[in-house]
């Protein structure tokens, strides 16, 4: 009902720029990403994933805060993409943003669900076989994920390396514990309704439209989608379509307290 409904196909010939996909708990979410992972799977060859993720713990002090380092899951080591992510560092000076691996960064990085949620897909689909660049995005001036945007298709091109960007977020977060009521009834039609808005301005490429509309409401990784958006544009990226969208109350049958999820690609 809420995931792809069958394995990923054995065809190559799908160009994915960049998918955004949700990174609650599996049992919640993890169908909806399931859709974005098939069209990955599907894609052509992919060097290295840049996972662009939530500051949860506001640990984070760059705008941009890059971890160099590997990740680990129970099915193994996940390899970073050392060149990339330290040409990033020494290239990214002179921009108004900051780009770092501060210590602030990396106990973000520590702390962070958003990106290692991610990893177990990629396993997967591809054991050992890739690499990625871990990303945490601070909420920010829609210019500054423009200069950053440039700043990775620039620096993918120098390294030869095809890239597909990975957009960690939920969309809009619902009900007393998250402080969020704008809505007392009908909320299922409600959350599709105000998410539904959202994702369109994102398929839209609408970035400074969609980061106006997130500045009123709980969704969870503007600032990752919204750098998704620039950088999957200046990659080529022509189209971008709603995969799968459900909230957790679509889950559990109950509305008082829900979270969206949405997976989009790129093409």
């Amino acid at each position: 009902k809420f995931g792809p409904g069958k394995a990923p196909g054995r065809a190559k010939s799908k160009k994915v720029y960049g998918v955004v996909v949700p990174h609650a708990g599996y049992a919640y979410s993890g169908m909806g990403a399931a859709h974005s992972y098939k069209a990955i799977a599907e894609s052509a060859n992919i060097d290295t994933f840049i996972l662009l993720g939530t500051n949860h713990t506001g640990y984070a002090e760059s705008n941009f805060a890059v971890s160099t380092q590997d990740f680990e899951t129970p099915l193994g080591i996940v390899k970073n993409d050392k060149e990339f992510s330290n040409a990033l560092i020494s290239q990214y000076k002179g921009k108004r943003f900051s780009l770092g691996e501060t210590q602030g960064d990396k106990l973000a990085h520590q702390q962070e669900h958003s990106i290692e949620i991610q990893l177990p897909f990629l396993q997967f689909l591809f054991q050992d076989n890739f690499k990625i660049l871990p990303i945490i995005c601070q909420q920010q001036d829609y210019e500054n994920y423009v200069d950053f945007a440039k700043l990775i298709a620039e620096t993918a091109k120098k390294l030869g390396r095809k890239i597909c960007i990975i957009a960690s977020g939920d969309m809009t977060h619902y009900g007393p514990a998250y402080g969020f009521l704008p809505f007392a009834g009908n909320v299922k039609e409600n959350l599709y309704k105000m998410d539904g808005k959202a994702i369109e301005l994102i398929t839209k490429f609408k970035t400074k439209e969609f980061l106006e509309y997130c500045s009123d409401k709980t969704i969870c990784g503007a600032a990752c989608i919204s750098a998704a958006i620039e950088i999957c544009r200046l990659l080529g990226s022509k189209k971008a379509r709603l995969l799968k969208y459900y909230t957790s109350g679509d889950i559990m049958g109950d509305y008082s307290s829900a979270v969206g999820y949405a997976s989009v690609i790129f093409e």
